[in-house]
């Protein structure tokens, strides 16, 4: 009698942790589920870019940036004005790596670039 109620009691354990188990990984999948529609709504993440440019006029920054468009078509240059000054901010860099491998290149053609923390383009909205 006592063997049955210690096979029943782990019959019933072991059902209630693979039960629990099927719970946990469904609600994982809900989660991530979520998490990757959350990601795809941000538009904007943290991370990196290049200063080329900074200035009082705006004409001078715009052919700043058609400048660097035609010398590096695959990053992407961005005009900002922020009271009294137009910046040309390039490339959207994830990690500190990935703007150096850009940014030597890039002083070849702009001395004075460097980099700096910026909002950017959400590069992996997954």
């Amino acid at each position: 009698m006592v063997i049955q109620k210690n096979i029943y009691f782990i019959l019933l354990f072991l059902i209630s942790l693979f039960s629990f188990s099927q719970n946990n990984d469904t609600e994982m999948e809900f989660l991530l589920e979520e998490r990757r529609i959350y990601n795809k709504s941000i538009d904007s993440d943290e991370g990196y870019r290049i200063q080329i440019f900074n200035g009082l006029k705006e004409s001078e920054a715009r052919a700043a940036q058609s400048k660097f468009n035609n010398l590096f078509p695959e990053i992407p240059a961005y005009l900002s004005y922020d009271q009294p000054d137009w910046k040309v901010r390039v490339g959207n860099y994830k990690t500190d790596l990935d703007v150096l491998k850009d940014l030597n290149r890039i002083r070849r053609n702009y001395p004075g670039a460097f980099k700096l923390k910026a909002k950017i383009k959400n590069l992996n909205p997954e």
